[in-house]
């Protein structure tokens, strides 16, 4: 099952709570293309690893604290946490990605050894926001959404919805 994190203090306990699980932090946002299109396949595998990993969800909107302390800047972003320790942390909406790295963490013992500060960013299936100036010179926010071919006729249906 996947947890929704309600804030900071919310999230500080779910960690505590993993104890020596995969934790995997899935930083999303309510109109990200690719957040949506992942979600489905986040819920299966975080069912298919539940004895042996936490799935949090992490709304960017609602909890700008946690999204700096973990610097994301796209959607969605996904952070593996094993005792403490990032082990991995990378962006996009790559489910092929997302399977392989659970499975890797899950998988191994010895995870909290492995790639310590391993960063993997891709020009995929990413969402970013971030302030823009105008002509005007005022700051306006900017919705930057690449998305691969495979996905583009899924979103695309999305919005007509």
């Amino acid at each position: 099952m996947v947890y929704l994190v309600r804030n900071k203090d919310d999230l500080d306990q779910q960690l505590a709570r993993a104890e020596d699980k995969l934790v995997v932090i899935d930083f999303y946002a309510n109109w990200c293309g690719p957040c949506k299109i992942i979600a489905p396949r986040l819920e299966e595998l975080a069912q298919q690893y539940s004895d042996r990993a936490v799935v949090l969800k992490v709304n960017v909107d609602e909890n700008e604290e946690i999204t700096v302390d973990y610097n994301v800047t796209s959607m969605p972003t996904f952070v593996f946490i094993k005792c403490g320790e990032v082990l991995e942390l990378f962006v996009g909406g790559n489910s092929d990605k997302l399977a392989k790295s659970m499975e890797k963490y899950v998988l191994d013992v010895d995870s909290t050894e492995q790639r310590r500060s391993s960063s993997h960013l891709g020009s995929e299936d990413v969402c970013s926001a971030g302030p823009s100036a105008s002509s005007s010179g005022s700051v306006n926010d900017v919705v930057i959404c690449e998305l691969s071919e495979h996905d583009q006729e899924a979103v695309e249906a999305m919005m007509e919805q």
